[in-house]
């Protein structure tokens, strides 16, 4: 019951880290306008032309969401496909060490975690991809396979199977180490500046109106940009929010190989 309770904190407390953040700021700019105000600061007027800003800013924000959304929805599925090819390794090599009793099983189990273990350490350094190496590693075992005599067709199989995995990993390399559309980013993000400077100069009277639109503009604009953050690299070793892909699925198959092998 605990352990329950502990997890349920733990989701909420990750599916409210980015809107707290991101109202803490709103907070700060509202008090910043609240002094601006206070002090007679304010010499822009309310014109047709801020709001085209605005609309603009909103529909480069709809480019760049859609543009991620399509790598973020395939990065969701790599863990899966990653696990699902592991395991179908682990699993034929298995069968096959029960016929074939050569077969060196203790070490493609070590080639499995290690290959884990490196895809891990790699999301936390963007210059490693240990990973690729780690399953270049696995030519090992289908060697060995080929020389205790297991049929061609299933080595055969089982490196189709490493292609995937490899494919796999330099896939989410891909998407973690390149922004779409980087010009993109940095005009929105100039964008979101000049409309939130804007509006804390700009002339809205009463003051309660000003800090109700101030704040919902800037939470809005600053909302996306961060969502936009999370989406553009998808993997996080911490899982700081509940939008980073989670790898509870490999993490799971390590334990599993742990406990098979002990």
């Amino acid at each position: 019951m605990a352990t329950t309770q502990t997890s349920m904190l733990r989701r909420a407390f990750l599916r409210s880290k980015v809107a707290g953040r991101t109202l803490l700021i709103v907070i700060g700019i509202i008090v910043v306008k609240l002094v601006i105000a206070a002090f007679s600061l304010e010499f822009i007027s309310i014109s047709p032309l801020f709001t085209s800003v605005v609309a603009g800013g909103v529909f480069v924000l709809g480019l760049l969401v859609a543009g991620t959304l399509t790598d973020y929805k395939e990065a969701d599925r790599v863990p899966a496909e990653i696990t699902a090819v592991m395991t179908n390794i682990h699993d034929d090599c298995s069968a096959f060490a029960k016929q074939f009793p050569d077969l060196n099983l203790k070490r493609l189990k070590a080639t499995l975690l290690r290959i884990a273990q490196t895809f891990h350490d790699d999301l936390a350094d963007p210059s490693s991809v240990n990973a690729l190496d780690a399953i270049d590693d696995l030519n090992d075992t289908f060697i060995q396979m080929d020389a205790v005599g297991v049929p061609a067709t299933y080595t055969s199989r089982l490196r189709n199977e490493q292609a995937t995995l490899r494919r796999s990993m330099l896939r989410v390399y891909h998407v973690q180490r390149t922004e779409f559309l980087p010009t993109a980013f940095l005009l929105i993000y100039m964008i979101v500046v000049i409309i939130i400077t804007t509006m804390m100069f700009m002339e809205i009277e009463p003051t309660y109106e000003a800090v109700i639109i101030v704040g919902f503009i800037s939470f809005f604009f600053l909302s996306l940009l961060a969502l936009l953050r999370l989406m553009d690299t998808p993997f996080h070793v911490e899982e700081h929010t509940e939008d980073d892909v989670s790898l509870f699925l490999l993490r799971g198959f390590v334990d599993r190989l742990n406990r098979s092998a002990s």
